[in-house]
């Protein structure tokens, strides 16, 4: 151990020289921002993406200490893999504890990308002892949110006719977050939310906000690896049978195919959705974990004429309308199951079994897409997957068996070719009669059902300037789907390539082809399927002017093609501004935009900075511009102010549709957030 000291002491004297200007020009603020956007960037989804940067910022307060994790902190970073943080904890065991951050690069699979990510999120030798804490050394962290959008939408306006359908509720949005946090030990949650266009303090809610999310969490007490009382999330295995929360698939984040379940995880998004609500308990048992969890909570669901079964669930979580409070909390679910899970060096086996059951029974609409779907009031699943290590290669899967009913399976690998090339493999087949409530698999469909498909994905970093990363998937449907009156295949291509050839440049190329299958739109006595072709081609660059500006450049086209019609086209540009000096109370960021697309069918989606811990992706669709600007005020040490406009200006009059519909053609949105931590 004194030979390797002497070695990485002369090491760690180089690199801090070496370093010193990389470090100064590291921002990590611009990392969780830049982390954000590529894991939501293929999502079209309206979610809530904040527990994302909510946990990527507690890290840059709370830095991870490398020689003390067990790995689960470094898994919820998002962009390292399963082999990477394998192969940390491989490294750690043989040379011992880390003495410098900078001992990362001996790590294989650890390119200089990597590290730069991953320095402002590490540290060595803080103490996470829940028994030497005082609840007094807590962190308090509370949030209040406003926005509305400022135009009049249709649905605020007086009824034309009685009984016609409107918004019962204001147009204003209020979210209130708290957060209690001793370490990364002890963690109380609270979330309180209102939508626009729902009531507050009045009518159907009269105890105010219209979605209440609670938890307390505690983690590493005895035999106790975590306990969590009021709403919680599981994700387990490949995704195929439990796991709540948000999950992600393709993208230019390759190693994401390869789910990392997190397992027990208090549920702190504001979702209305997508967890589970009542208590679970991790037990460690030397080599073996044991998590029992049980659930209750009422779900949005429309009933029948006589109210004695249900179609579908509502995850929607709107509550403006008659017709969506009379669904609101419509039906009882109640989740009852265990978790095994048993690690051993490199290789982790775990089995899941539970039951959903809900007090009336399921009954969907009778299509022919929904031949195979579940009825009844009860369903039981089980899986069991699987990790291994073994040298550079990561294998993982997961089967998962619905009780008298179908099955899934998915199995894969990520594997590191040589130092700068990265490979990985995925199948997957699900029957069309396997399903789950709680279902996140990897897959082109929003549900792991009635697909099968198989996935190779490359990352090559030549060198610290240049990565490129590349996936195709191929994928086919044996039953028929919602609009695809037939079996059906498609297959998905993606390339990108990051060149930066200096720290303050940065310049990226896209390219990405999707050809699927859909019914026509012609009417035709029989349906016939025709292929649906989209290409798209993104450029990018981020250019640092110095420590206080920032300039980001985007081009973005868009080809879409559906049969025999004719072609779609559309495009996007836009210019931002980042303004961020270092020693000043004031930080903000401005973005211009121009778009065209002939219709929404060659929409395009960018990510848009906003607010700490809001979220913005919305699609640019027909002519116009678009306009936002973000401003945060330190008001003092520990108050922040946060202001947002965001418009877009329109070619023509008319915007959106149904109860949202604004006569006019400008749509203007506005936020305001206050933040105080003690």
């Amino acid at each position: 151990m004194h030979f390797k000291y002497f070695i990485y002491v002369l090491i760690v004297k180089v690199l801090i020289v070496q370093n010193t200007l990389a470090q100064q020009l590291v921002d990590p603020e611009a990392i969780v921002e830049d982390l954000v956007e590529e894991v939501i960037e293929e999502e079209e989804e309206e979610l809530d993406f904040s527990e994302i940067s909510s946990r990527l910022n507690y890290y840059l307060r709370n830095p991870i200490d490398i020689n003390k994790t067990d790995g689960r902190e470094l898994i919820e970073l998002y962009f390292l893999s399963p082999l990477q943080v394998q192969n940390f904890l491989s490294y750690r065991e043989l040379s011992g504890n880390f003495i410098s951050v900078y001992e990362l690069q001996s790590i294989t699979g650890f390119d200089e990308q990597t590290i730069q990510r991953l320095l402002p999120f590490v540290t060595i030798g803080k103490s996470n002892d829940l028994l030497k804490s005082k609840i007094k050394d807590g962190e308090h962290d509370l949030i209040l949110r406003y926005g509305r959008i400022l135009q009049k939408q249709k649905g605020y306006l007086d009824p034309e006719k009685p009984g016609q359908s409107h918004y019962l509720g204001i147009p204003d949005r209020f979210f209130v977050r708290y957060r209690y946090r001793l370490r990364d030990k002890l963690q109380f949650s609270l979330n309180m939310k209102k939508d626009a266009g729902e009531e507050f303090f009045s009518g159907n809610q009269r105890n105010g906000f219209d979605f209440y999310s609670a938890s307390f969490f505690i983690r590493d007490v005895g035999k106790l690896k975590n306990v969590v009382v009021g709403d919680y999330s599981l994700q387990l295995g490949q995704g195929l049978s439990l796991w709540n929360g948000l999950s992600f698939g393709k993208g230019s984040l390759i190693q994401n195919a390869a789910r990392q379940g997190m397992g027990l995880r208090p549920y702190t998004s504001s979702n209305e959705s997508q967890y589970l609500r009542g208590t679970a308990a991790t037990l460690s048992l030397g080599k073996l974990e044991v998590l029992p969890f049980v659930s209750y909570k009422r779900i949005d669901a429309p009933l029948s004429a006589d109210s004695s079964s249900f179609s579908s669930i509502n995850t929607s979580g709107y509550h403006r309308t008659p017709s969506e409070i009379k669904n609101q909390h419509s039906v009882s679910q109640m989740v009852y199951g265990m978790n095994l899970l048993y690690h051993s060096g490199s290789i982790k086996v775990g089995a899941t079994t539970f039951q959903t059951s809900f007090d009336k029974p399921m009954m969907p609409n009778q299509q022919l897409y929904n031949n195979y779907a579940f009825r009844g009031e009860k369903l039981t699943n089980s899986s069991v997957y699987y990790q291994y290590t073994i040298r550079n290669v990561y294998l993982f899967g997961e089967g998962a068996y619905l009780f008298n009913e179908g099955f899934g399976l998915v199995n894969g690998l990520i594997g590191s070719l040589s130092h700068n090339l990265s490979l990985v493999l995925l199948h997957r087949s699900y029957q069309k009669d396997f399903y789950s409530f709680m279902n996140q698999g990897f897959a082109e469909s929003s549900k792991a059902v009635n697909e099968k498909g198989l996935y190779s994905g490359l990352i090559w970093n030549p060198n610290r300037k240049i990565e490129w990363v590349a996936y195709a998937d191929y994928f086919k449907f044996p039953w028929v789907k919602y609009r695809v009156d037939g079996p059906s295949q498609g297959y998905d291509l993606f390339s990108q390539f990051n060149y930066s050839p200096r720290k303050s440049l940065t310049v990226l190329l896209r390219y990405r082809y999707r050809n699927k299958q859909e019914n026509s739109t012609l009417t035709d006595p029989v349906n016939k399927l025709e292929n649906v072709v989209r290409h798209q081609i993104r450029a990018e660059a981020n250019y640092k002017i110095n420590e206080t500006i920032q300039f980001r450049n985007r081009f973005e086209h868009v080809n879409y093609s559906k049969g025999m019609e004719a072609n779609e086209k559309g495009y996007m540009v836009y210019h931002d501004i980042i303004f961020k000096p270092q020693a000043h109370s004031i930080r903000g960021n401005l973005r211009f935009a121009a778009f065209k697309t002939d219709s929404y069918n060659s929409r395009i989606y960018a990510f848009e900075n906003d607010v700490l811990y809001g979220y913005s992706f919305p699609p640019y669709y027909n002519k116009g511009l678009r306009f936002y600007g973000n401003m945060r005020y330190r008001l003092q040490r520990n108050v922040d102010l946060w202001i947002r406009y965001a418009s877009f200006l329109y070619a023509e009059d008319g915007i959106g549709s149904g109860l949202d519909y604004i006569e006019g053609n400008m749509k203007s949105d506005i936020r305001l957030q206050l933040r105080f931590q003690f």
